[in-house]
């Protein structure tokens, strides 16, 4: 069996209800950094990369904690959907986010007009046992998970 080599991770694609909103978000919130301007891409591109017809799209990339983000916004087609899956649900995804003071990010987050998901916790077992645990969402669903690292070194 063939096996590819990975390099790297290039970065993490977010499809997002609000640009700006997200951009804020990242960089005010969380203290990310935008790499280059916004901007849309070719529709013929997005439509081929995507399947999708009139897949009309305007990107930004933020990097914080070493990772890359690229934050799709769709403005076509007219058809578009939003889906907002409980944690528990098939393809649900959340990002984790190692910060320096959970509690303090969580009323950062807060403050910005995020949601609470559930109660924080400390990890009981597996490799980040001991690990303190918060669940946020934004206003369009992206579910963050605020994660103090407890043997950090």
């Amino acid at each position: 069996m063939a096996r590819v080599k990975v390099y790297e991770t290039n970065h993490t694609g977010i499809t997002v209800q609000d640009l700006d909103y997200s951009i804020r978000f990242f960089t005010e919130v969380l203290g990310y950094e935008l790499i280059g301007p916004r901007a849309p891409r070719g529709l013929k591109n997005q439509e081929t990369v995507t399947g999708v017809k009139g897949a009309a799209v305007e990107i930004a990339y933020v990097k914080g904690g070493g990772h890359a983000l690229e934050l799709l916004q769709y403005n076509g087609p007219a058809d578009r959907a939003a889906y907002q899956p409980r944690c528990v649900d098939v393809g649900h995804w959340h990002l984790s986010i190692n910060v320096d003071d959970v509690d303090t990010a969580t009323q950062a987050a807060l403050d910005y007009g995020c949601a609470k998901v559930g109660d924080q916790i400390t990890v009981d077992a597996g490799p980040n046992k001991g690990n303190k645990i918060q669940y946020v969402a934004l206003k369009d669903g992206l579910i963050l998970e605020l994660t103090w690292i407890a043997n950090r070194r």
